[in-house]
């Protein structure tokens, strides 16, 4: 079977229009992942007794299992919490846990902890002079943390925030297997139609590879204005 460059660009746009569903998931839980990480990274920078205990074993296990693994357990395991939360083992078969509300519970869990590591080792590359110095002046350490530590912090972490975002977006291929409705999900429908899933997903893959080049572009943009805000770290 040739490839039909026709059927390719017909289907571009049904293709195309599942693409908002996977900017959605990834974007905000890119942004509950910021916060969450955020907390995460002050929490073990502090070493916050049984707290940092319990995020270093969260960061391990998010991190040494895949996501797909990670949005099944989520997937059944929600159902059972609220159960649990109201005291009806009974009641776990009778909750409907909307699809999209797993994916971003998942995917936000995933970016918190990810996040997390990245903001650690980013702070770790402040050099430990500037560190020291802020402890010797006894500054506040909020205000040095926000004026000093953080603006050097964040454009080392930048990079790996956005080689991280760019798997998340990658990884949505995988909520059609919960029945979200994403770009993987329409592409497979419709080339179960004619069998021609070449042509359907050589527009999957052009789709994923614009979304990510404009990631990669305003990350880009990010690191350079933050480099000019903060030119001690330039």
């Amino acid at each position: 079977m040739t490839f039909d460059m026709q059927y390719a660009l017909e289907h571009f746009t049904d293709i195309l229009q599942a693409a908002p569903v996977a900017i959605w998931v990834t974007v905000f839980s890119a942004f509950l992942g910021l916060l969450g990480g955020a907390i995460f990274c002050t929490i073990r920078l502090n070493s916050i007794p049984l707290l940092s205990t319990i995020i270093g074993l969260l960061v391990s296990l998010i991190r040494s299992t895949p996501i797909l693994v990670q949005l099944y357990v989520v997937c059944y395991g929600m159902p059972r919490i609220t159960a649990l939360l109201h005291h009806d083992p009974k009641l776990a078969a009778n909750v409907n846990i909307y699809p999209n509300t797993v994916a971003i519970v998942t995917f936000s869990l995933y970016a918190s902890v990810y996040f997390c590591e990245i903001f650690r080792g980013a702070y770790y590359t402040v050099d430990e002079g500037q560190r020291e110095a802020i402890r010797s002046l006894n500054l506040p350490p909020l205000h040095a943390l926000l004026r000093i530590v953080v603006p050097q912090a964040a454009i080392n972490a930048v990079p790996n925030l956005s080689n991280s975002m760019i798997d998340m977006l990658k990884n949505t291929s995988l909520l059609y297997t919960i029945s979200v409705m994403d770009i993987m999900a329409r592409a497979t429908i419709i080339g179960s139609e004619s069998f021609r899933f070449i042509e359907i997903y050589t527009d999957a893959f052009i789709v994923y590879v614009g979304i990510a080049i404009v990631l990669f572009a305003l990350f880009a943009l990010l690191e350079h204005t933050l480099k000019k805000m903060v030119p001690i770290a330039a």
